[in-house]
């Protein structure tokens, strides 16, 4: 990766919706080399997609984080797929420490945010889950 490339890239993160003519120009380059590396880029794998960013927690409705703890013998690994087809579940990271594994939910609501740890703490393997709610998202 060169200096165009992290020029690009931070002109990305200000506004990744600028069209390819005003990345071009914010990095020097001609639209079609721009391209190229926006390419070269996504293909990588340094440039993994793009997102949106949405005000508060789950936009309009709430967010919660919950720590599990597996029973012993089990990985995460075993329960990820499990936990996949849990509707609101927006991110889970194997951690190291007391806790295996932090999940990320969201939903329209407090109940819908019982729902999922109900259905989290219902699988078979799972030893604990604490629930952390988001009470204001800064980032």
């Amino acid at each position: 990766m060169d200096e165009k490339d992290r020029l690009l890239l931070a002109a990305l993160r200000k506004d990744a919706r600028r069209t390819l003519v005003a990345l071009a120009r914010d990095v020097g380059l001609s639209r079609s080399a721009t391209q190229e590396r926006l390419d070269r880029l996504l293909k990588s794998g340094v440039i993994r997609g793009f997102t949106t960013v949405e005000e508060g927690p789950a936009a309009d409705g709430v967010a919660a984080y919950f720590l599990l703890r597996h029973e012993p013998g089990r990985t995460c690994a075993q329960l990820v797929p499990k936990l996949r087809r849990i509707p609101g579940i927006v991110a889970m990271d194997a951690v190291a420490g007391a806790i295996d594994l932090v999940i990320r939910a969201e939903a329209p609501d407090i109940r819908g945010i019982e729902a999922i740890r109900a259905a989290i703490a219902g699988l078979p393997g799972v030893a604990d889950v604490t629930t952390q709610m988001v009470l204001e998202r800064f980032l």
